[in-house]
């Protein structure tokens, strides 16, 4: 009887934790155009919904695609939303398969205003599993917030992989100002690891500290021009 009480608060202790801990995601990463425009795009897939973020190579600005089952639709589309989370263009996949068996996709991009169409070319260029990345090593991974000056990366080596930077890149020119070691390895959120909120007039950038998950704060220091610790 006492094995049994133990085996049950061993399973429910287990349960507990996995419900706290981020679902198992992969991420596909893809370089390509969007009529002549260069274009990064990030295509998280998870409990059978894909989620999505692209920029313009250009801007450098991530947008946010509304969450689709593409596998229960007919045109295989994702919304692109404005900043108000309005629905403003399409992105129509030929084939909705996000995956390293995949390595090219195409499709169609719509702008709901006028109409207009152009045609969508994406390449490949890695694949985060739940436990491995293609190819091996550490990918960075676009998050889906970023600032008026800065977009920001984390380098993954799988989807599974705890979070151990952040990469703080310049929209202007695409390089990169800064890395924020973090002093505990974080929970991944996949694109949305990484949080951005102004806070007393200043940047900060946060990860969500949970039960399981240790938590981040950085501050952006406008007389260093970077960001700094504000946990330490």
């Amino acid at each position: 009887m006492g094995h049994s009480r133990r085996w049950n608060a061993w399973l429910a202790g287990l349960v507990l934790s996995c419900a706290s801990l981020p679902s198992l995601a992969s991420h596909a990463i893809y370089t390509g155009r969007i009529g002549n425009s260069g274009i990064t795009v990030v295509i998280e897939s998870r409990n059978a919904v894909q989620r999505a973020i692209y920029s313009y190579d250009r801007y450098r600005t991530p947008i946010r695609l509304k969450p689709a089952f593409l596998h229960q639709t007919r045109d295989l589309g994702m919304d692109e939303l404005d900043a108000a989370g309005l629905p403003i263009a399409r992105l129509r996949f030929d084939v909705a398969s996000f995956h390293r068996s995949t390595p090219r996709l195409t499709g169609t991009w719509t702008d709901y205003r006028s109409g207009r169409s152009l045609p969508l070319e994406l390449e490949l260029v890695a694949y985060l599993d739940y436990d491995e990345a293609w190819p091996d090593g550490a990918h960075p991974l676009l998050q889906a917030a970023s600032s008026e000056r800065f977009y920001f990366q984390v380098p993954m080596g799988g989807s599974a992989a705890a979070v151990g930077a952040i990469e703080v890149m310049q929209k202007s020119d695409g390089q990169r100002l800064q890395t924020l070691e973090l002093p505990q390895p974080g929970c991944n959120r996949g694109m949305d690891t990484v949080q951005v909120v102004l806070e007393r007039g200043r940047t900060q950038l946060r990860m969500a500290q949970t039960a399981h998950c240790p938590g981040a704060v950085f501050e952006w220091n406008p007389a260093e021009a970077r960001f700094e610790d504000r946990l330490r």
